[in-house]
Parts: structure tokens; C-alpha cells; sequence
């Protein structure tokens, strides 16, 4: 939250909107921080800032309206992991907010950090619109290129969060785009723009250290994740490997912080990337709290469960009935969707092999950036018996 005097300004809104309206906006803030920190783009960074403030609006608002649900003390019991979840959120957009504020001040994040950022399981492109994709509307430009989202617009000299689908595109419009590593890549071909991963002149140690905090930044996202998946589904397994994946980046971040000032040399870079890293700590400490809940066995509020159905991405579970010749990669490319985790007896595996198997009993929990109708037309094409959860 930031640490300014506020005045609360009421206005009737449901919920589960607000809720919505903050869990959109907190991913749609870190996608934005970890875009800005790549190309050290200013205003968007700035609009980081003004996200954090709206959504430290809403927090308040959440509170409000949370005190006046509660008719007595099972309902407020059940209302608790809202407000719980509403907390995580405003961490979570702390963090981007944290991110964002390196490049206000002009640091710069070094090419260990840009490596990092490039080499994750979503990466970050910016395309300028040329005669080719003019008169495209942002839908079509979605739908022709698969899992790839719109963070912004920047049209006429102005930065447009979140366009409209509806938005008409023209030449010299900028795109700034998020979504899986080779729906990013088609569109790079496509518009000759090359993607560069700056570690030619790496010596093994700065390698390393790039895979390292990747890995710290998908465990982080997925972590948030499987906490809101854990907390709406009531999945207490989920939210078990929600803890274990916590300990993990407790204990990495530390050394990787121990690694950055004993190999990066440069000032700024090294304060960037310890600011990173904090974090992706802290989105993983705002995980915990959210999974922690859901292990209290207080029970949850349906106004929670329509939360996921109606956001922007939907997390969704594909439960595998019988064994299937598919694998994971076939599952993502038919659902244009990611992968981040499945649960086979007795445990989650996070960022699995792509080329695993489905098999009869696996939950695949995924991401999915495209509902449309077409969507429930493609699950039918899945080679085995499923259920969608």
C-alpha cells in the first residue's frame, strides 16, 4: 500500500467485482513491471504507480463492504478469506509497484536480468504495427496469433492499458504483448523483429544465475496461482504445494541475493536485481497467506467462487479420465493456454515436462487467455474422456 494519507471514497460495488477488479489488475501489474524492467519503458512503469493507488482504493472499499456483509459470526468467518485474498492482491501489486519504481529512478537492470526475463515460460515483445496488421481490430490481432495477450497500446502518443478488444489498430501503433514463449516468437517472425537473449558473452556463473531467478520468477507466478485456485476450490493439497514452493523461494532468494553481489559488479545492477528478487519473495509470501486459509477449514463464501470464472485469464483444472496418446504441449497448443502445474497421486508438480503424457486420474491446471466459444469447441478435440473444473 502506499504510504500516503487516504480518504475513503464509497461507492456501491459488489464484492466479487471488486475482487475481480483487483486480481485482474495485479496481474496485469506484474506483466507491466516485468515488461518495464526489460526495455526500461518509463510511462508504463508509471501506470504501475497509478494501479497501486486505484487498487489500494479498492482494498479499502473491500473492507467496507465486507464489514457490512457479515450478518453474524459464521458468515463473517466464511467472508475472511476475501478480505485475506484482497490483502494478497495489494501485495502482489507492491511488488510490480517496487519493480516499476528501479526504472523511475533510471537504474538500469543489466543483461542478467533481461536474460532472466527472456528465458522464463512467458516472455514480453514490442511490435510496432505496419501496413500488413493496420485495420485489425485487437480481437482479430488475438485470435491470429494464439496464447498472446495485450498488456498496452501506445496510439497517438498515448500509453492505453488494457485496450478494448474492439480497439482498431493503424500503422505506427506499438503493441506491448505477454503470453507463451512460441505464440511470442510467431509473432516476432512475423514482424522481423528478432528476439534477443543476452548472454553471448556470459561466462557460466552469469548463465546460471539468469536460469536461477527465471525460475524463481515462474515459481513466484505460479505459486499466486495455485494459492487462488487452492482458496476458491477449497484444494488443500494445492495449497500444501503452495507452502512447499514458499520454503523453496525463502531459501533460493537468499542465495541468489548472495550470488548478485558477489558477481555483479555494477551498482545499479545489483540493486535492481535485488529489488526483483524481494519481489518475487513477496508475491510468494502473499501466495502462502492466501494458502494458508484454505488449510484453516473455515470454509469459503460463493460469492468468492464466480471470482475466476468471469476474469480476464481463467484458471482452470482438465481432470483426465482415462489414459491418453497426448501430451502437455498438445494440451497447450489445442487451449492456447499454459501449463503451470499437474497433479498426479498425492502431489502437485510445478512447470512440468511439456512432454508428458496425459494419463488416467491427472489434473492439469492451467492458464487460459482465450474462452470465446471456440474454446469449448476445442476441448471436444481433446483425445480422451476429461472434465473441466
Amino acid at each position: 500500500m502506499l504510504d500516503k494519507p487516504f480518504e475513503v471514497k464509497y461507492r456501491p460495488i459488489s464484492i466479487k467485482d471488486i475482487l475481480k477488479n483487483m486480481h485482474s489488475e495485479a496481474s496485469l501489474s506484474m506483466d507491466m513491471a516485468f515488461y518495464s524492467i526489460i526495455y526500461g519503458d518509463k510511462d508504463v512503469a508509471q501506470e504501475i504507480e497509478k494501479i497501486d493507488e486505484n487498487v489500494d482504493e479498492e482494498f479499502n472499499l473491500l473492507s467496507i463492504q465486507l464489514m457490512m456483509a457479515a450478518r453474524d459470526l459464521e458468515d463473517a468467518k466464511k467472508l475472511l478469506p476475501a478480505l485475506r485474498l484482497g490483502v494478497a492482491i495489494d501485495t502482489v501489486v507492491e511488488a510490480a509497484s517496487d519493480i516499476a519504481s528501479t526504472v523511475l529512478r533510471g537504474y538500469t537492470s543489466g543483461d542478467v536480468i533481461k536474460a532472466a526475463l527472456e528465458i522464463t515460460e512467458e516472455i514480453y515483445l514490442k511490435v510496432s504495427i505496419d501496413s500488413k496488421h493496420s485495420d485489425m481490430t485487437i480481437e482479430e490481432f488475438v485470435e491470429k496469433y494464439g496464447a498472446v495477450d495485450v498488456i498496452a497500446l501506445r496510439s497517438s502518443g498515448v500509453l492505453i492499458i488494457n485496450p478494448s478488444p474492439e480497439i482498431r489498430l493503424k500503422v505506427g501503433d506499438t503493441l506491448i504483448l505477454r503470453g507463451d514463449r512460441d505464440d511470442i516468437l510467431k509473432v516476432a517472425k512475423d514482424f522481423n523483429v528478432k528476439i534477443e537473449i543476452p548472454q553471448a558473452d556470459f561466462d557460466e556463473k552469469a548463465r546460471e544465475l539468469a536460469q536461477r531467478i527465471a525460475l524463481l520468477k515462474n515459481l513466484a507466478e505460479l505459486s499466486f496461482d495455485l494459492a487462488v485456485y487452492s482458496i476458491l476450490y477449497q484444494d488443500k493439497i494445492a495449497a500444501e504445494e503452495v507452502l512447499e514452493i514458499e520454503s523453496f523461494i525463502d531459501e533460493e532468494s537468499t542465495k541468489i541475493e548472495m550470488e548478485v553481489m558477489n558477481h555483479i559488479k555494477c551498482s545499479e545492477e545489483m540493486y535492481v536485481s535485488t529489488v526483483l528478487i524481494r519481489s518475487l519473495e513477496k508475491v510468494s509470501d502473499a501466495a502462502t497467506r492466501v494458502a494458508q486459509l484454505t488449510l484453516s477449514n473455515n470454509g469459503v463464501h460463493p460469492v468468492l467462487k464466480r471470482i475466476k470464472e468471469e476474469g480476464e485469464e481463467k484458471i482452470l483444472v482438465v481432470l483426465v479420465k482415462e489414459d491418453c496418446d497426448m501430451t502437455l504441449a498438445e494440451l497447450e497448443d489445442l487451449l492456447e493456454g499454459n501449463v503451470l502445474a499437474i497433479y498426479v497421486p498425492n502431489s502437485w508438480i510445478p512447470i512440468p515436462n511439456l512432454n508428458t503424457k496425459l494419463e488416467k486420474g491427472m489434473k492439469v491446471l492451467m492458464k487460459i487467455y482465450d474462452s470465446s466459444e471456440d474454446f469449448w469447441e476445442r476441448l471436444e478435440q481433446i483425445r480422451c474422456p476429461i472434465e473441466i473444473r
